[in-house]
């Protein structure tokens, strides 16, 4: 596989990292995963959006190759010599701070690797086992809303919903609020009202939560407690992959105007 390391184009047998490197060490960096079909990157304008203001949380100095287009041109690139142009893939886009110091950095300057895989069509399925975590609870921070590389609630969440045959489970705030599921923004309708936790939970400013925000008619951000689950028309969770239903039926209105989201806007 090739792949882009600070600029360069590299194969991941060349690709070396040192063992003083800062992601490995604290988790000190971010990153972004973008999908690809169709020939376009979806929602790309907001992927840089978070990933700068991340970024800008974070101290980090931002280099002059690092921008939209030339990462662009870099993700081009790399479908094209990896023989993806033509299907589904997950375009990965990670930064971190460079080494030097313990807690306290040395230096704002930053590493970045940019990967692309095989992936799969924007999918929307139906489950049935939806579980709540809440021994590892989210909160709000400068950088909550970002994906970084400390994602230890997300794993152990993910723990549990392996060890319990859930489909997926909600993760709850420090005050017990619905927050979010494992890699996914959650949502419900009641009486054609969108309904989803509000980012002091702590939850990921998901892309797929910005779009429905923007796009969909009526939507109630707020602070709910899982009993809020208990009388709803349709509870999904969302994310730039896929949607996954878990209660309810679509009605025809509600599946077309999500589905036109997703489908139509992702350019």
């Amino acid at each position: 596989m090739f792949l882009v390391y600070n600029s360069d184009i590299l194969t991941e047998d060349e690709c070396q990292l040192p063992i003083n490197d800062r992601a490995f060490q604290y988790g000190d960096g971010l990153f972004e995963t973008i999908r690809y079909e169709k020939n376009h990157l979806w929602f790309w304008s907001d992927h840089m959006d978070r990933l700068l203001s991340g970024m800008s949380a974070f101290r980090f100095q931002v280099p002059s190759t690092f921008n939209g287009s030339l990462l662009q041109e870099h993700v081009h690139r790399l479908l094209s010599l990896n023989k993806l142009t033509n299907q589904p893939a997950r375009i990965k886009i990670q930064v971190w701070r460079q080494p030097g110091g313990l807690y306290t950095p040395a230096t704002q300057a930053i590493n970045y690797l940019i990967t692309v895989r095989a992936g799969h069509p924007f999918q929307i399925t139906n489950q049935t086992k939806l579980g709540v975590y809440d021994a590892f609870r989210l909160c709000s921070s400068p950088v909550s809303a970002c994906k970084t590389l400390n994602s230890l609630p997300y794993i152990f969440a993910g723990l549990f919903r392996q060890e319990h045959g859930f489909a997926d489970v909600v993760l709850l705030s420090t005050d017990g609020y619905l927050a979010e599921c494992v890699a996914s923004n959650l949502f419900w309708f009641r009486n054609n009202t969108l309904y989803t936790p509000s980012l002091q939970t702590g939850c990921i400013n998901g892309i797929a939560r910005r779009q429905l925000l923007r796009h969909f008619p009526v939507v109630q951000e707020g602070l709910f407690l899982p009993a809020a689950l208990n009388d709803v028309d349709l509870v999904f969770a969302a994310n730039v992959m896929g949607i996954q239903v878990f209660s309810g039926g679509w009605s025809g209105t509600q599946f077309d105007q999500v589905r036109q989201i997703f489908m139509n806007l992702s350019v």
